[in-house]
């Protein structure tokens, strides 16, 4: 029997002048045949491994010298420090896709009930993970091949998430559900005749999860132009992309009306994720809160204003009250901010429809609606004295309600942009 030194060093010798990370693939390779982890080999490099582990071993190394990936020969891929089991029948996941769970945790709060898609799913990484990072979404699968799904929800299960939904289907044709919160997808973004099909890993990942005609765009505009039948109203498309990509797929998201519309960079600082908000023409404006062109005025519809200062009128103590927003349809929360922890919570309930979409708007610019009420024997309030408090949520837009000289009510909106207060125009529709 011989040792892992010496299968390692002869491991790395015969993969260096075919792959840029010999060391890696041979300690990944060796591991696997042994069912141990790299920390072990370099920890017992003179331990003896069986005839069974060298055959198997050396089987893993040939088929990593005729260019199989890694991952294919492993049957594993790490993503989102979850390991996924994958095979020839779906993508190898990569980290740039990362970027779609980033976006979609900031975006969606813990302990919030929405439902979401993933539309082409393959091994199900996007899907499991956010099932499992956010456990009250109702989560739907979907993927055009039958062998996919089996992979799928082979990982739903490995990582303990039983409820996602995994249908067969091309993108919406097949699935029973009509509406959803986010619709997520990696599609094939790959032009046929790029020349990167024909070099490493992509050689042996299957062609119908890669290519897309139109230059690689026919399925990316299919799915900008469905998902508009498909999101709720101020829901959102995420879609992942070839960095080279930008620009034409912000253009089909402006072509077909999508608003906020913000591509992200991946790790590596290329354009990768392309987002759009959905708002239905069929909105009713009054319950809409919308920002302008100008990021100086917010549009906010007067009985929402009215509830907030309603709010204010009723606090025994006017004096330095703060009212945090919840997301979505809980109730707000208005509470001293001096002394918070000993201080009772005075709840109030603002209508639902407009808490939806009301505060479902200020999630998307920060998370946080953070409002101050305060009064001032000598004139309206200005956010000088409150800079402690509205730099602790430094995203968000915050409301200062006062109480002026006339003892009038008065509500302005400000927002800390590095570091300086920035008054925003309040302009009111009924």
């Amino acid at each position: 029997m011989s040792s892992i030194q010496y299968n390692l060093i002869r491991a790395i010798k015969t993969l260096t002048p075919v792959s840029e990370s010999a060391t890696l693939d041979a300690e990944v390779l060796l591991g696997t045949a042994l069912n141990k982890d790299r920390a072990y080999l370099r920890a017992w490099p003179e331990q003896a491994i069986s005839a069974e582990q060298l055959a198997l071993f050396n089987q893993h190394l040939e088929q990593r010298l005729q260019g199989i990936p890694l991952a294919y020969i492993t049957g594993y891929r790490e993503f989102w420090s979850r390991d996924f089991k994958v095979n020839t029948h779906v993508l190898i996941p990569r980290h740039d896709t990362e970027l779609i769970i980033e976006l979609c945790l900031k975006r969606i709060p813990r302990n919030t009930a929405l439902k979401i898609v993933d539309l082409g799913t393959g091994s199900g990484i996007i899907a499991v993970t956010l099932a499992a990072e956010r456990p009250k979404l109702d989560v739907s699968a979907c993927d055009i091949q039958e062998e996919a799904l089996v992979i799928a929800r082979l990982n739903a299960k490995k990582h303990h998430v039983s409820r996602i939904k995994f249908y067969q289907s091309n993108w919406f044709d097949s699935l029973p559900e009509t509406r959803f919160d986010y619709i997520i997808s990696n599609p094939p973004y790959i032009a046929a005749d790029d020349p990167h099909l024909r070099r490493g890993d992509l050689r042996f990942e299957p062609q119908t999860a890669l290519v897309s005609s139109k230059q690689g765009l026919h399925d990316i505009e299919q799915i900008i132009d469905i998902s508009r039948q498909h999101l709720n109203p101020q829901g959102y498309l995420i879609i992942e992309h070839s960095y080279t990509q930008k620009t034409q797929v912000k253009a089909l998201f402006k072509q077909f009306e999508y608003q906020h519309i913000e591509t992200f960079l991946d790790l590596s600082g290329n354009p990768r994720v392309t987002c759009g908000q959905w708002l239905s023409p069929n909105t009713n404006a009054t319950h809409s809160l919308t920002m302008h062109a100008t990021p100086q005025e917010l549009t906010i519809p007067r009985r929402l204003m009215q509830q907030l200062l309603h709010a204010a009128q009723e606090t025994p103590e006017l004096e330095a009250c703060g009212l945090i927003s919840a997301i979505n349809n809980i109730p707000c929360i208005c509470y001293p901010i001096k002394n918070v922890s000993k201080q009772p919570q005075t709840h109030f309930q603002l209508d639902t429809k407009q808490q939806i979409t009301a505060f479902a708007h200020m999630r998307n610019l920060g998370e946080t609606l953070f409002g101050i009420f305060h009064s001032h024997p000598t004139g309206p309030a200005t956010p000088s004295k409150t800079d402690i408090q509205l730099a602790a949520y430094p995203e968000a837009l915050h409301f200062i309600i006062s109480l002026d000289t006339k003892g009038v009510l008065e509500l302005r909106c400000f927002k800390i942009t590095d570091a300086l207060t920035q008054e925003i125009t309040l302009n009111i529709t009924d």
